[in-house]
């Protein structure tokens, strides 16, 4: 049965907020579509998803896969508020084997050069806040959060803007890391003098570069060519194709390094808080080595992109698409 509350604690990751003229079965209707689409694209990280004929089937019966909804008013006027049924969406990606990214993101920092005719400079929010600000809520929309560096004198030690404009890729994630963070956009653009500008853009992260070019006069396109670069490379490091829960697509983990009943429970307890995603089963146990059979995502690989940074787990190799060894305990 659907509910609807005034109030309610949600999972957010599938949620959103959408307003409403009035209250009527139709404008509910149409913002549950358009909620089921926001939240599909920002769950896969693909604005391309809901092409895909069996979500854009869903999204044309949003209101039969709500947890709930609620209606919200402001000042600004009425939102309508929906939840939708998290098990139903992963069901969804699992059915359409369509990669599924988890709401554990890494953030992402964007360093921007501008290169004008007697000066080059990074792009700063205090001096170019409409044009930083533009890339928020495209990120968001995406499920990624972006941060702009300080660009202090640590910064400035850290990546100097020569630096950057020769994508030195070792001072890059050395400057990104003072912001906790492993990924890094940097933007190059070259103003021309027939008003446009030529958009150059650098992916890096912890073990991936890629470029993307474009000249442009719109700075929407120019943002979104570096949005796409940067969010592509990292679904493709991060989301996993869920398979049914049968031994038929089981996963051999071995665990190294497990020595007592604290270990073991401190492990198994890592791979539950991934119950939703995959089933966890223990197959055997034999001195300080557990063997699990994982079942719910496609391959060894795919374990791995589950695993939490610095849980303790460490990889020890990948034996085959079906076996990962693995090591417990700080290395």
């Amino acid at each position: 049965m659907l509910l609807s509350f005034d109030t309610a604690v949600a999972n957010e990751f599938f949620a959103e907020s959408i307003p409403v003229d009035d209250r009527s079965q139709s404008s509910l209707d149409q913002a549950a579509e358009m909620a089921m689409t926001r939240m599909l694209i920002r769950v896969s990280g693909d604005e391309t998803v809901v092409e895909r004929p069996a979500f854009s089937a869903a999204v044309k019966k949003a209101t039969r896969h709500l947890s709930l909804y609620s209606y919200r008013d402001s000042d600004t006027g009425t939102e309508a508020y929906f939840e939708f049924d998290d098990l139903w969406v992963r069901s969804l990606f699992r059915e359409e084997g369509v990669p599924y990214w988890d709401e554990r993101r890494p953030p992402i920092v964007v360093w921007l050069v501008v290169d004008e005719p007697f000066s080059r400079r990074f792009a700063a929010r205090s001096d170019d806040p409409d044009v930083l600000t533009q890339s928020i809520t495209p990120f968001a929309d995406r499920g990624v959060t972006v941060r702009f560096p300080l660009l202090d004198l640590e910064d400035a030690a850290a990546l100097p803007i020569d630096s950057a404009w020769s994508r030195d890729t070792n001072r890059i994630r050395l400057a990104t890391g003072r912001y906790n963070a492993e990924h890094a956009l940097v933007g190059r653009w070259i103003a021309l003098s027939d008003g446009s500008k030529l958009v150059d853009w650098t992916y890096v992260g912890p073990s991936s570069i890629d470029n993307r070019q474009l000249r442009t006069d719109n700075d929407e396109r120019s943002w979104q060519l570096g949005i796409d670069l940067a969010v592509d490379s990292m679904r493709d490091q991060y989301a996993v194709t869920l398979q049914r829960f049968t031994d038929a697509f089981a996963i051999k983990v071995s665990v190294a390094g497990v020595s007592d009943y604290a270990d073991y429970r401190a492990v198994t307890s890592l791979f539950d808080d991934l119950g939703e995603l995959v089933d966890l089963r223990v197959d055997s146990v034999a001195d300080d080595r557990l063997i699990y059979r994982v079942l719910g995502v496609s391959s060894a690989e795919e374990v791995v992109r589950l695993i939490p940074e610095r849980s303790g787990l460490r990889i020890d190799n990948i034996v085959s698409r079906n076996q990962l060894n693995l090591l417990w305990g700080e290395g």
